[in-house]
């Protein structure tokens, strides 16, 4: 007995079926508008159709011509609407980083710190907003998936059609073979969403690569054991001071809205100073990072290796390089470093070669919370102090301090304090003041609280080098790296002020014989040296004994 052949759908009904399937193409290929403009970084639409969205298309049709049972199920459709939504929301994060951050998205890198983005969230907003907002973005990812599902139901219902399914293969196979071989600009499709993929697809795998093969040579740049030695007799044996202020960027110099509200602040820290004896000299460092990475930077200056690649990074504990702390170890001194934002001790610090290592836990805050790290910086000089004090004089001592107040999300700013002994407690803070102090800031305009936190370190760091820092040591002040884009602007570049001081213009010297300038404001003349020469020419610098 012949079968009887399937029955066509009527043509209005097919028309409606294909209709509805055109539609739902459009709105998939709508969630891949967002692109970045490659000149500003700015977010942009981008209007040509997703090329990575034709090819899972083509390859659907011609499923749909081989095994019609196939595309008939829920379960692919779900497949699908996952992979839709995964794929839309890479392509936003793609697009947006450069914006919010000043940098590329590195999803091997950054995958990592979502914990910690969360927990920034529950400690600047509190945990019931961090919550609530998680909530919504659950709930929006959701809404998402099913949307994209229900579009697929009824393009793979379409597709159930022969003549439909041929049609859908033979266009959209000469659009994808047309848009290989165009230039990227006359391309009919996009394709920046597959050049992303192939980057993260290559970062994952050159990290897990990386930490599969620990017994395999190091890179290159680790390769070696560092600079030669220095006696650092340059440095006449008194005590140096490290300290990083968090996001301290250049953009504080080059933006004219914040050179003209830090003008004030920067005036009174430099006249403290110099009441003080100190000298004073000014440059710029290029960081290897933008808007966040602070470890890249401090690794950076350590080792004289430039970290800009984070599975670098991963690889300077096993290598055996000696650092800065170490070499000061060599010379005579001992090495601690002060670090209120580690919550928790380090495994990998001791490849650092300091002697001691003093967290949060030891730093012993019980004072009110003041942003993600909680410890305001007044608390941690005033502890600094303390420490360096118990030590001693028999040896000098080479003291690292990362100070953290200024760190997103800048809020809330603690209170400076006159009253030192009280940086803890803040007793003398009128009952009143802490609503203020407290109070939500607009978290669509950062710049603000951004400059509320400098101002309070540089109004903290005058009074400490002033009047709690006794002797005639080298002080070594510098940023980490920029400020996130979203607050200083994308364009920026990826400079950081440094800025050297001492009682004793001799060891200021050194400094001003390799360019750097008198005062606070570093030199605006390219180009800029990297972190990671400060080591070998600070070796080289003090390496005498005249």
């Amino acid at each position: 007995m012949t079968p009887a052949p399937p029955q066509l759908a009527p043509p209005r009904a097919r028309s409606r079926v294909i209709l509805t399937a055109v539609l739902g193409v459009v709105l998939l290929a709508a969630v891949f508008l967002p692109a970045r403009n490659p000149v500003t970084h700015r977010l942009a639409a981008e209007w040509r159709p997703s090329a990575e969205l034709a090819g899972v298309l083509f390859l659907i049709a011609m499923a749909a011509l081989a095994s019609p049972r196939l595309v008939a199920e829920r379960s692919f459709a779900f497949l699908l609407a996952l992979l839709v939504v995964g794929a839309a929301l890479l392509n936003l994060a793609d697009a947006a980083t450069p914006r919010l951050l000043g940098r590329d998205l590195n999803l091997y890198w950054d995958l990592q710190h979502l914990p910690s983005l969360f927990g920034l969230a529950r400690d600047s907003a509190g945990l019931w907003s961090a919550s609530v907002a998680a909530a919504l973005l659950f709930a929006a990812v959701s809404f998402a998936v099913a949307g994209a599902y229900w579009i697929w139901r009824r393009v793979l219902a379409s597709l159930a059609d022969r003549r439909i399914a041929i049609a859908a293969a033979v266009l959209l196979g000469v659009a994808l073979d047309v848009t290989s071989f165009l230039p990227a600009e006359h391309r009919p499709l996009a394709t920046g969403l597959g050049t992303d993929i192939l980057r993260h697809a290559a970062g994952f795998e050159h990290g897990w690569r990386a930490e599969a093969e620990a017994g395999v040579p190091l890179p290159a740049a680790l390769a070696s054991s560092g600079p030669p030695g220095s006696t650092l007799a340059g440095l006449k044996r008194r005590d140096v001071y490290l300290v990083y202020i968090e996001s301290y960027g250049t953009t504080v110099f080059d933006t004219p809205e914040f050179r003209s509200a830090l003008r004030g602040p920067l005036i009174d820290f430099e006249s403290a100073l110099r009441a003080a004896g100190y000298t004073i000299a000014s440059n710029r460092l290029v960081s290897p990072t933008f808007g966040g990475g602070s470890w890249l930077a401090h690794a950076t200056l350590a080792s004289g290796v430039r970290m800009d690649d984070p599975v670098l990074f991963s690889q300077l504990s096993r290598s055996g390089r000696k650092m800065l702390p170490g070499y000061f170890k060599d010379a005579g001194w001992r090495a601690i470093e002060i670090m209120p934002g580690i919550k928790a001790p380090d495994p990998e610090a001791r490849a650092w070669g300091f002697d001691r290592d003093v967290y949060a836990a030891e730093l012993g805050y019980h004072g009110p919370s003041f942003g993600w790290f909680a410890i305001p910086d007044q608390f941690t000089l005033e502890r600094a102090a303390e420490i360096r004090e118990a030590l001693g004089s028999e040896m000098p001592v080479f003291t690292q301090i990362v100070l953290v107040s200024s760190h997103i999300p800048f809020s809330p700013v603690p209170p400076y304090l006159p009253d030192w002994r009280d940086a803890g407690a803040f007793a003398t803070v009128p009952a009143d003041a802490w609503e203020e102090i407290f109070r939500p800031p607009d978290w669509t305009v950062l710049a603000p609280g951004y400059l509320k936190s400098l101002k309070y370190d540089f109004a903290v760091l005058g009074d400490w080098l002033a009047k709690h820092l006794a002797g005639n040591g080298l002080v070594i002040l510098l940023g980490d790296h920029q400020p996130p884009a979203v607050v200083g602007g994308e364009l920026q570049q990826w400079t950081v002020p440094v800025h050297v001081l001492s009682r004793d213009p001799d060891l200021v010297a050194p400094f001003t014989s390799a360019g750097y300038v008198a005062g606070l404001v570093p030199p605006p003349t390219p180009p800029a040296k990297g972190m990671e020469t400060f080591l070998p020419s600070f070796l080289t610098a003090f390496d005498r004994s005249d």
